[in-house]
């Protein structure tokens, strides 16, 4: 297996001498801080005694308890004691008087390693000398230092306003391949490196010059690819990156009994912890791509579970803006989890239990649930009640699962604590569409649930999906979530087979809310009241989400927005809809995080606000089958995402009036974010320019002339959406007044072209907050923030 030692973070000990890089070192906070950010600051190997300086270079107090130091050629190994918390920019010095064991040799590797004894946080290695008065300069390369500075900051390290350059942590190996002797950097920072004085090796050389033919500058979040300048063995290796000093290790990779080749080894997402061989190579560009191909086991055999990659590749939703949350996405479950009698390893829809955050259901589209629960970042099988292997979902009157196989392809827990799951066919007659919902109990003993109630829609899909068309059995439902009434019915929802406000005492039985469904045909959603006896489904609303096609819903009852979630054939997007007139539509659309490969993610499950931690909290999403035997991914999103209620669209403008050719300024809100503009003046329409609505779905229109050709009098400035300009969404008036003429010329002008159109672009709130205030025209709406 690929090993990566992230030793190009900074890395610190603390408990006999504490000194700040902010000053001296005062009562500790809670540490908070992450290992990374631990470095060895100083060394001495010919002392009396020896002694090791650590440093902690994060704004964070780091609880340096438990952590481990070894020494290769004396073999020893101390233990940091509890209470061993370095503030933020503290060092801390373990000594031979502390800890006898710890004594340092030429040529020795001192390692430092995180609580778990195994993790390794960072290591620098000497030649045959004793390394006295050593230790990190403001570069953070270990240099011969003028002075003994233990329990003190080094020269450069702030104590005299020099800050300390750790830079280079940005920097990772992304990708490597024995193939053709190639590796690649990948800068996750802002800024753009040049590596030219760093130096490379492999398993059993001394540390040289790079063979760098693409240059030598790795761009901010972009890649350098790089030769190796030793050959790399095709029966295991390693590539080793070092800052020109040859003993601070940036980054290495190390692989033993198998083959970087045919394609890579590759960081899926970029610059992650996730090692996968991909069967092919992408050098010098983001490893998305190849993470959503075929992945070959690491061990050198087939992963001993069926891999199944992404295979209806499709370009995101357009207009998505960036996720707004971790890029880097972690895989969430053990290798192999989800296989069952009958499929292998896949989940195609996700729910987090309401009741209890730390519980996730999983259901495989193979008819087989699980009850999950976390265990530290990874979700497991709940080995309680039952629960260890999963169980097994059947049709209404079946007791074998391999005879009756409804195809589960997503799951919601209702208010009542059942199990909410759909169908869209039997998987033993895979030709003929069920679109349905099966209700499970979910404490039934046993290792098969049976249904409680069935309630099939598929004729009311008539003329959408085709019983004629073999294909359309697997583009029936693929989502569902509830809703409760009250969300609805205070918003004003529309109960489209009535055409008035939707009344929930129309449908006795129902409960207290409606299931949308998501149609992977269409990407529509469909919200039915379902009898609680099963008897009935009856539609109420039919909800466009602008996706051609779509996996999966889920109800967001901390911001009463439904998120829409698209598979690896819209590029894996997603997107938000708000209660508007009557029924939802568009808040705005998100991108696929850019760590996270292109896979058939058809699961989506969004934690509760009550999880938030640092304003952020965990969504998980499924691939309907797996990549390296794995198929739940997690990352974050924020928890305050600027949503606002229902806003009425509004146009506001510069000024009330303007002389024919001269200029105004125009403001837009309550817009669709992302969404494309035409901004036109009437009465004989003229348009005046486009523009993009930004994240809050305002957009601005500056410095835009009315042509000299416009007639005095009143007019009036609307928008409306670019694909559908004859439908007005907001307006402002505006006088025109005529232009002063010069003696002896003529008033009128002859009416010309646009004589100038605004930049299509989104102005930033700033700006547009104060352009806003100093303009009276136009209408307001009213806007209630929603915070976390």
């Amino acid at each position: 297996m690929p090993r990566n030692t992230l030793i190009k973070t900074t890395a610190i000990v603390l408990g006999i001498a504490l000194t700040t890089l902010g000053g001296a070192a005062g009562a500790s906070a809670d540490p908070t801080a992450s290992a990374p950010s631990l470095r060895i600051n100083e060394i001495e190997t010919d002392g009396s005694p020896d002694w090791v300086e650590l440093i902690n270079f994060s704004a964070d107090p780091l609880d340096a308890s438990g952590y481990v130091l070894t020494g290769s050629l004396n073999g020893f190994s101390v233990t940091l004691p509890a209470n061993t918390v370095l503030p933020a920019g503290g060092v801390y010095v373990a000594s031979g008087t502390q800890f006898p064991a710890l004594k340092l040799k030429k040529g020795d590797t001192l390692t430092v390693l995180a609580a778990d004894g195994t993790t390794r946080i960072d290591a620098q290695t000497w030649g045959d000398t004793h390394l006295s008065t050593s230790g990190l300069n403001s570069a953070g390369e270990l240099v011969h230092l003028d002075i003994k500075t233990p329990g003190e900051l080094n020269p450069g390290q702030g104590g005299d306003g020099t800050p300390v350059d750790d830079s280079y942590s940005a920097i990772s190996i992304n990708e490597v391949t024995s193939e053709s002797d190639t590796y690649e950097l990948f800068n996750s920072g802002d800024t753009d490196l040049d590596v030219a004085d760093w130096l490379q090796n492999d398993s059993s050389h001394t540390p040289s010059a790079l063979d760098a033919p693409n240059g030598t500058v790795v761009p901010a979040h972009g890649f350098l690819t790089l030769n190796s300048n030793q050959g790399l063995s095709k029966d295991g290796d390693a590539v080793r990156l070092y800052l020109s000093d040859g003993t601070t290790l940036v980054d290495e990779i190390v692989w033993t009994g198998m083959d970087a080749q045919p394609g890579s080894l590759s960081r899926c997402g970029d610059g992650s912890e996730n090692w996968l061989h991909t069967e092919r190579d992408s050098f010098g560009e983001s490893n998305a791509t190849a993470c959503s191909g075929r992945i070959i086991d690491l061990s050198g055999g087939a992963v001993p579970c069926q891999t199944e990659p992404a295979s209806d590749l499709g370009a995101e939703q357009p207009g998505g803006l960036t996720w707004p949350g971790s890029q880097d996405w972690k895989v969430a479950d053990n290798q192999c989890q989800f296989t069952s009698a009958v499929s292998g390893q896949d989940v195609s829809g996700l729910d987090i239990d309401p009741n209890d955050p730390d519980v996730m259901w999983a259901v495989k589209n193979k008819n087989h649930v699980y009850r999950l629960i976390k265990d530290g970042d990874r979700w497991v099988k709940d080995p309680a009640d039952g629960w260890a292997e999963g169980k097994d979902l059947v049709f209404p009157g079946a007791t074998d699962p391999t005879a009756s196989q409804p195809d589960t392809e997503s799951i919601t827990v209702g208010p009542d604590g059942f199990l909410y799951v759909t169908t869209e066919r039997d998987n033993k007659n895979k030709s003929v569409a069920l679109d349905s919902v099966l209700r499970f109990d979910p404490n039934e003993a046993g290792g098969i649930l049976h249904p409680t109630a069935q309630w099939n829609v598929t004729a009311d899909l008539a003329g959408v999906i085709d019983p004629a068309i073999k294909d359309d059995a697997n583009l029936g439902f693929e989502g569902i979530t509830w809703v409760p009434d009250a969300a609805l019915t205070a918003s004003g929802f529309v109960d489209e087979s009535t055409g008035r406000a939707y009344d929930p005492s129309d449908y006795e039985g129902h409960g207290d809310g409606l299931f949308f469904l998501a149609l992977e045909k269409n990407g529509n959603l469909y919200a039915y009241a379902l009898s609680g006896d099963g008897a009935s489904a009856h539609r109420i609303a039919t909800v466009t989400t602008g996706m051609p096609r779509i996996a999966e819903v889920q109800w967001d009852a901390d911001n009463d927005r439904l998120w829409a979630v698209a598979d690896d054939s819209v590029g894996g997007s997603v997107t938000v809809l708000k209660a508007d007139a009557g029924g939802f539509a568009v808040d705005r659309v998100y991108n696929r995080p850019t760590g996270l490969a292109n896979l058939n993610l058809e699961g989506f499950a969004l934690a509760p606000d009550s999880t938030c931690v640092d304003g952020v909290k965990q969504v998980v999403r499924s691939d309907d089958g797996n990549n390296g035997g794995h198929s739940l991914w997690a990352g974050t999103v924020s928890c305050d995402l600027g949503f606002v209620d229902h806003i009425d669209a509004s146009v506001t403008l510069s000024s009330a009036s303007v002389t024919a050719g001269g200029t105004i300024d125009v403001f837009a809100s309550g817009l669709t974010p992302g969404a494309a503009y035409a901004v036109v003046l009437h009465s004989d329409p003229i348009t005046l320019g486009t523009a993009t609505a930004d994240a809050t779905g305002r957009l601005a229109l500056t410095r835009v002339t009315v042509p000299a050709s416009v007639p005095a009098g009143a007019h009036t400035v609307t928008v409306s959406a670019a694909v559908d300009p004859s439908t007005v969404i907001a307006s402002a008036p505006l006088t025109v007044t005529a232009a002063a003429t010069a003696p002896g010329t003529s008033g009128a002008g002859s009416r010309g072209s646009l004589a100038a159109t605004g930049a299509d672009a989104p102005v930033g709130l700033v700006t547009f907050a104060l352009l806003l205030g100093a303009v009276g025209a136009g209408l307001t709406g009213i806007s209630r923030r929603r915070s976390a």
